[in-house]
């Protein structure tokens, strides 16, 4: 018998040191109305006020987002990410949104008043 502490395989013989990576699409609102956080994958789907969108980036800007979103150009427009259980939060053009955090339910961008910024 092996013992547990210098085993350092699990079962399947991988290191269990290396997040795999799920080779396919997460759904981000699936993951969070499951309260589950989603794994490190090659692509994540998103929906930005109500459409969907594939994300290969773990950590896109806001920028990127409404780009994806075909909300051009950015500066116009006002984007909030909906976590789960919370109020929606803004989030700047250059600051970064975690998708593999828990609860990233789904995005919503407005368009900013001629006054605003």
């Amino acid at each position: 018998m092996e013992h547990p502490m210098t085993d350092n395989f699990d079962e399947k013989g991988a290191d269990p040191g290396v997040e795999e990576i799920y080779d396919g699409i997460v759904d981000l609102e699936e993951y969070a109305k499951a309260g589950k956080r989603p794994p490190l994958s090659k692509g994540y789907r998103i929906r930005v006020n109500g459409d969907p969108f594939v994300v290969n980036e773990p950590k896109p800007t806001g920028r990127a987002i409404l780009t994806l979103a075909g909300l051009l150009p950015a500066e116009n427009y006002t984007l909030r990410v909906k976590m789960a259980g919370e109020k929606p939060k803004k989030v700047g053009l250059d600051e970064r949104v975690d998708l593999r955090g828990a609860g990233v339910e789904k995005f919503k961008a407005l368009p900013r008043d001629q006054t605003e910024g």
